[in-house]
């Protein structure tokens, strides 16, 4: 009787991207590129001569190694993507890159990769770029697509700049900022072609000087200047928009105009006052006045604008105010108009009478009026 011998069978190996071909040409491709780097080997007095050369070779090229993001009062201000790839050309004997390695629900995540071969060191930075729009909605793809990419370059970016020791390249980035904004002989002509740039982007002058924090176009210095320079590269490279980077100033109240002044004429009426012995005796309001304040209706039974109880006013300050808080017609008095409310829920109902016209505005512009009501917003929430 013959026993069967009892066979195991093993299971076939399955071939993954790691072990299969793939990825031994990549390794192949890496140990060949290891071994020439090692007897090739760089010379840093060359680096640094070569790229000290081609940051500051033209004007043009200067500008496109900086980059500077206006941010809540503050500008920050470093090298950008274009001098992290001069600066990785002149280094050599390296691999660099970039993708995008996951996407979230309101962010997409971009890892940048620096591997130094002579040094065998690798460097890999991760960056997250919202994909939401300040309204919690969600880009549509061809815009995520665009974020994605703007991920990528700040994200290899800063692997390079990380990988390679500041200590080699910072004097080079310092000598490209004084080429690209150049002297004082030069300053008019550079400022005046920086106005006419961002004025194409629709960037207004007076946006301009209240960014920089400045009063006029004459009080523009270098440094403003290399800011200016700055930020054009940046909206450039996707960094920033020019609605993010400039938005529109609130003008200040004139005195003795609207409640500004009928504030400071109350203020002063009160200082005497406070200076006496006996406290003032209060003055009763003028038939019709008490109905105006607890209804919220004028003497005359005319609705008060967004229903708001009033003061007692001088006369004609009523009239005067009713005027300036009319709903304006045209976006360049929206400002202005909200800048006059009296309190959060006074500046949402001035929101929602102006919000049509704010919606057939220019996309620049009525981004810029949504940033200015959102900044009232918050000084509201904490007066």
């Amino acid at each position: 009787m013959k026993v069967e011998e009892e066979r195991v069978v093993e299971a076939p190996e399955i071939i993954t991207s790691e072990s299969g071909t793939l990825a031994i040409l990549t390794k192949s491709e890496i140990d060949t590129q290891i071994a020439t780097a090692h007897k090739f080997p760089r010379s840093i007095k060359k680096f640094r001569d070569e790229a000290m050369e081609m940051v500051t070779l033209t004007e043009r090229i200067a500008e496109e190694c900086m980059y500077a993001l206006p941010r809540d009062g503050k500008t920050i201000e470093g090298p950008s993507a274009r001098f992290a790839e001069i600066i990785a050309s002149a280094w050599g004997n390296c691999r660099a890159g970039a993708r995008v390695v996951g996407e979230e629900a309101d962010f997409v995540v971009a890892q940048g990769v620096f591997h130094d071969l002579e040094r065998n060191v690798a460097i890999t930075y991760e960056i997250k770029r919202r994909i939401v729009d300040k309204y919690n909605r969600r880009y549509k793809p061809d815009m995520i697509g665009v974020t994605a990419n703007a991920a990528c370059s700040i994200g290899l970016r800063n692997a390079v700049l990380k990988g390679i020791p500041k200590a080699f390249w910072a004097d080079m980035y310092d000598a490209a900022r004084k080429t690209a904004i150049g002297d004082a002989k030069t300053l008019t002509n550079k400022r005046t072609d920086m106005f006419a740039y961002f004025q194409k982007l629709g960037a207004t002058a007076e946006m301009i000087c209240a960014t920089l924090g400045v009063s006029g176009v004459e009080d523009i210095g270098l440094e403003e200047l290399a800011t200016l320079k700055g930020v054009a590269t940046a909206i450039k490279e996707g960094d920033t928009t020019v609605e993010q980077a400039f938005s529109i100033p609130v003008k200040e109240e004139k005195t003795g105009r609207g409640v500004q002044g009928l504030k400071d004429a109350l203020a002063k009426k009160e200082e005497p006052a406070a200076q006496a012995s006996t406290p003032p005796q209060e003055e009763k309001p003028k038939e019709g006045q008490e109905a105006a304040q607890a209804g919220g209706e004028s003497a005359g039974g005319e609705s008060l604008p967004f229903g708001s109880a009033r003061p007692a006013r001088e006369p004609g300050a009523d009239e005067q105010e009713d005027r300036e808080d009319l709903v304006p017609k045209e976006t360049s008095a929206v400002p202005q108009f909200l800048a006059r409310h009296r309190g959060i829920e006074d500046l949402e109902s001035r929101w929602k009478a102006v919000y049509p016209l704010v919606e057939k505005a220019s996309k620049g512009v009525g981004t810029a009026l949504k940033k200015n009501f959102e900044e009232l917003m918050t000084k509201a929430r904490k007066q």
